[in-house]
C-alpha cells in the first residue's frame, strides 16, 4: 500500500467510491490516497468469523456496504443465504468474480447500500460493516430507518464503525459520536450492548506514519508516533485498529 497527502481536506461527500476501488482519486483534486483500499484484507473480518462461529448470525443475511465481498461470500459458504450490496459497480464486479472463484452462492446487488430500496422485510440479520461511519450526516438517521424496514421482526444487527473516543493512534477521517449513533439507533432498534472489537486492516505502519505525520503537521497536534506504537495485530499479521461494535434487535 502507498500513501500520497491529499492537496485538500476530503470529506466523506466528495468521496467517488468506486473511483477508490479501481485505484483512482477518490475525489475530485485529490491524489491516489492508496492503492488497495484499507478494508480490503482478502478474507473475512476475523471477528466477522468469531460471531458466526458463536451463532450470532441466522437466517437470511444483508451486508451492508458489501465492498468486494469476502464476508458475504464467507457467510454463504458456511450455510447462509446472503445478499451483498454496495454503491461500487467495481467492487460488486469483483465481489462476484471472488465467490465464482471460491465456490460461494451469494447475491450481489449494486444499489444504494443507505436506503437499501426494494429490499423490505427479507433479513434476519444485518452486517453493517465499517460502513455507517461512510455516511454524510443528514443520511445517518434515515439509514437506520432503512435498516429496520428491510429487516424482519427480531433481527439481530451487527454494526461496526470508527468511534471518536476510540484511540486508533492515527486520525480517522470519520469518526462517530457514541452517544449520537446509541440515540439515532435507539429510535428504531433495541440496543443489546456496545463494545470495543478490533477490525483488520490491509494498512502498513509505515503508511499509518505517514498518514500520522502529515495531519500532525497540518494541524500542529502533538500526537505520538504511528508507525511507533504496538499495533495489535490478527493471526495473520493484519495490522488491526479498533472500532465500536453495537449489537441491536429489531423493534
Amino acid at each position: 500500500m502507498t500513501f500520497e497527502y491529499p492537496e485538500r481536506d476530503i470529506s466523506v461527500s466528495d468521496v467517488n467510491f468506486d473511483a477508490a476501488y479501481q485505484g483512482q482519486p477518490v475525489a475530485e483534486g485529490a491524489p491516489v490516497l492508496f492503492d488497495r483500499v484499507p478494508w480490503d484484507i482478502g478474507a473475512p473480518q476475523p471477528v466477522l468469523v468469531g460471531l458466526e462461529e458463536a451463532g450470532e448470525v441466522r437466517g437470511r443475511v444483508l451486508d451492508v456496504g458489501c465492498g468486494q465481498g469476502d464476508n458475504a461470500i464467507f457467510l454463504a459458504r458456511s450455510g447462509h443465504e446472503v445478499t451483498g450490496i454496495d454503491i461500487s459497480p467495481t467492487a460488486i464486479g469483483q465481489a462476484v468474480e471472488r465467490a465464482a472463484e471460491q465456490g460461494a452462492e451469494a447475491e450481489f446487488l449494486v444499489g444504494d447500500a443507505a436506503g437499501l430500496h426494494g429490499l423490505d422485510g427479507r433479513f434476519d440479520t444485518v452486517l453493517s460493516s465499517a460502513f455507517y461511519h461512510c455516511l454524510p450526516e443528514g443520511a445517518r438517521t434515515e439509514h437506520l430507518a432503512a435498516l429496520h424496514r428491510v429487516c424482519r421482526p427480531g433481527a439481530r444487527l451487527h454494526l461496526f464503525t470508527f468511534g471518536e473516543d476510540l484511540d486508533n493512534g492515527y486520525p480517522v477521517p470519520t469518526r462517530v459520536d457514541r452517544n449520537e449513533l446509541q440515540g439515532r439507533l435507539g429510535l428504531h432498534w433495541n440496543i443489546v450492548d456496545v463494545e470495543e472489537a478490533l477490525y483488520s486492516t490491509s494498512f502498513t505502519a509505515e503508511v499509518l506514519r505517514e498518514i500520522n505525520d502529515r495531519i500532525a503537521a497540518l494541524s500542529g497536534e502533538d500526537r505520538r508516533p504511528a508507525g511507533d506504537r504496538p499495533w495489535p495485530r490478527d493471526a495473520d499479521g493484519r495490522i488491526q485498529l479498533t472500532m465500536w461494535h453495537f449489537r441491536a434487535d429489531r423493534a
